[in-house]
């Protein structure tokens, strides 16, 4: 990319997001323990992968694998986009708000994957969010930074070598990626627990969910055209990764639809489309813990209470 002529540049840097995103699904399933036969060839594989989308490592592990796997949408317990209650949302202050609305719209994916999941979770946890070892989450974020500091860098030295505007290399070369690949990222995250029909649970429910209705009911199967489930490495065959994490990717279209014939009335099934997936957006705002309900931002009910 430093190489190319300057009106070139932004397609490569979304070119480049694009490149990011699936070398973090690639990570995902090196960090699963299902890409490599031998351990230490996941973690290698893993932690080159998710690199250039600044992932520790260590808490992506704890957050993911033991929480978001061990906690499926239970709020606080689990490493996902858990939404607020009207309670909590009428406390946040007019910016908090503002905030909030952007990420639980369809646009505002990138700030929804950067603010509650890597900062929240990845990069800025909380003590009951940070993983045990502290040693190997402080060394991983240091690496990550040196890795950010470098590549900074040697964009820096290319645009000053070549003559060129520093701030329109990094942008190019660096948060237009960035923003490309928190969209793409978030845009699939979102998809693979939200949903209309799709509880969410919290201290307030008087019993945590069984298997069956965090894992099987609370991942929808969204059914993208075939094209993009290539890309996407069949990654929204969700539910299938839910029930057995160690599977490897290429294997999850057989266990879906296994999954579905045996448990056809507990899994959703959709097929994505924009209007559909704008359509969601515009429906999973607030979430009442007490009626299990998709609630507007005035309280208003945006769907039919969820039947436990």
């Amino acid at each position: 990319m430093c190489f190319s002529p300057s009106w070139s540049q932004i397609v490569l840097g979304i070119i480049n997001g694009n490149a990011i995103a699936a070398m973090f699904n690639i990570g995902h399933n090196a960090l699963h323990g299902s890409l490599f036969p031998k351990t230490w060839m996941n973690r290698v594989a893993g932690r080159i992968a998710m690199a250039p989308s600044f992932h520790p490592v260590t808490s992506w592990i704890h957050s993911h694998n033991v929480l978001h796997h061990g906690n499926t949408n239970i709020k606080e317990r689990d490493a996902g986009f858990a939404p607020l209650s009207p309670v909590e949302y009428n406390m946040l202050s007019p910016i908090e708000k503002f905030s909030y609305r952007v990420c639980r719209s369809w646009y505002g994916c990138s700030w929804l994957y950067l603010k509650e999941m890597l900062f929240k979770w990845e990069f800025f946890p909380s003590p009951q969010r940070t993983p045990k070892n502290s040693r190997a989450f402080l060394i991983d974020r240091i690496q990550l930074a040196l890795f950010v500091s470098f590549w900074f860098s040697l964009l820096a030295w290319f645009s000053v070598t070549r003559g060129e505007n520093i701030l329109i290399m990094l942008t190019t070369g660096f948060f237009l990626p960035q923003l490309i690949s928190n969209y793409l990222i978030g845009f699939i995250t979102l998809q693979q627990h939200t949903h209309p029909k799709v509880p969410w649970y919290s201290e307030l429910d008087l019993q945590i969910p069984t298997f069956h209705e965090s894992q099987m009911h609370s991942t929808p199967h969204i059914i993208f055209p075939r094209v993009f489930r290539i890309l996407m490495r069949n990654t929204m065959e969700h539910t299938a990764h839910h029930v057995d994490t160690a599977l490897p990717f290429p294997s999850l279209p057989d266990a879906q639809n296994a999954l579905e014939n045996t448990f056809n009335h507990s899994i959703i099934r959709e097929r994505w489309s924009f209007f559909n997936f704008v359509h969601k957006t515009r429906i999973c705002k607030l979430y009442d813990y007490t009626k299990h309900q998709w609630v507007g931002y005035n309280g208003e009910p945006l769907a039919e209470p969820i039947s436990l």
